[in-house]
């Protein structure tokens, strides 16, 4: 063998070898259990988190093992990596904790995806759990004041189990979807519940032990039940009659459609209640717009809380370009519009802007006719 080919095999063998050893070191890493400790620091240093000032936390890539809290007052933000699990333990652990947020985060495959143990005052929100052998997120012991919302909890045992003195917890906006056993589990728990979608679940909701009144609605609506057979004969997107969870526990104000709950602003969210499926919201400043669709030929509706400090006026609607003439239901006050309105399923799109425009907008009205007038001359002249 010349010395050049001789050479040439040794570096290639070295360099496989320190590959081998980098993915190794590598793998090790990300499968350690992590810990944000009291003092703030991330353990161990290895760990995909990052935070400039301990209070936010963020990940900066997927960790294959559990996440322990130990500090108060801090958000860890998920970014849309995955905390994943082998079917044993809990994906992120709050015990004894206080005013923590997690949000934006993507567990599967644990024994509990969120644990949250004698820990209140803190914000659960915007997280994915999945494939979890017992439940998504799970409150036990004293967990009062906690926040729960617009999470997705799918393909779990149980979506969400409320246990033993928990109460005053708010369950809002999340979608509880294709949990084996139940969507929700209660035992001995009194929390609020409304704006959450229960789809093709076991059982949406089970009850053991010894019962402390819940309350399904929030006295204007409750929550999206896929097996309620009732009917809205006064188009107000709200069910006529309760929906009957088990004897005398019901949802007094069922809602029609799946609720969904969209960012217009750091500050202001539009909600919507609809049997269409509702995609590409947007709010440009002046204007909502949102595409709806569902099966051809028949009837959709859409009910849609606007506060008021966002577009405060009277609402024109457009149905791609037509005009609809919305019903302003009676629940509406000086915060919240809520407006009604119909349409023909296919892909429709939904325009509302406010009848009189502000001063400031008004110049952005007078573009778009510009733009819309230059255009449909150039089309005639083709």
């Amino acid at each position: 063998m010349s010395r050049k080919l001789l050479l040439l095999t040794s570096l290639v063998i070295v360099l496989t070898s320190l590959l081998g050893l980098s993915l190794e070191v590598k793998e090790v890493m990300a499968s350690e259990t992590v810990y944000i400790r009291a003092d703030g620091s991330i353990d161990p240093l290895s760990a995909p988190i990052y935070s400039s000032d301990n209070v936010t936390y963020s990940l900066t890539g997927n960790i294959s093992e559990s996440i322990f809290v130990e500090r108060d007052n801090i958000v860890i933000a998920g970014e849309g990596y995955t905390l994943q699990g082998a079917g044993i333990g809990n994906g992120l652990n709050l015990t004894d904790r206080n005013n923590v947020t997690i949000e934006n985060m993507r567990i599967d495959g644990f024994d509990m995806g969120i644990y949250v143990r004698n820990s209140s005052n803190n914000i659960i929100s915007g997280n994915r759990v999945s494939d979890c052998i017992q439940r998504g997120i799970h409150l036990y012991g004293s967990s009062n004041n906690n926040t729960v919302s617009g999470n997705t909890l799918t393909n779990d045992r149980g979506g969400i189990g409320v246990f033993l003195v928990s109460s005053n917890n708010i369950i809002s906006g999340n979608k509880i979807k294709d949990n084996i056993q139940n969507g929700i589990y209660l035992y001995a728990s009194s929390n609020l519940y409304y704006g959450n979608n229960f789809i093709n679940n076991t059982l949406h909701v089970s009850i053991g032990g010894s019962y402390s009144p819940d309350f399904w609605d929030n006295d204007i609506e409750g929550n999206y039940w896929d097996n309620y057979t009732g009917i809205d004969s006064n188009s107000d997107g709200i069910g006529d009659t309760p929906h009957v969870i088990e004897s005398s526990i019901q949802d007094n104000y069922p809602l029609m459609g799946k609720f969904s709950d969209f960012r217009a602003t750091p500050e202001h969210n539009v909600q919507t209640v609809s049997n269409s499926s509702i995609s590409d919201f947007q709010f440009n400043g002046t204007a909502i717009s949102f595409n709806v669709s569902g099966g051809a030929s028949t009837a959709g509706f859409t009910r849609i809380s606007i506060p008021t400090a966002l577009m405060d006026d009277t609402y024109r609607i457009f149905v791609n370009g037509t005009e609809v003439s919305p019903t302003l239901l009676p629940i509406s006050n000086s915060t919240l519009s809520h407006l009604y309105f119909t349409y023909e399923h296919s892909t429709q799109e939904i325009i509302i802007i406010p009848e009189f425009p502000s001063l400031i907008a008004l110049p952005l009205f007078m573009t778009a006719i510009l733009l819309a007038a230059i255009a449909y001359r150039r089309k005639r002249l083709t």
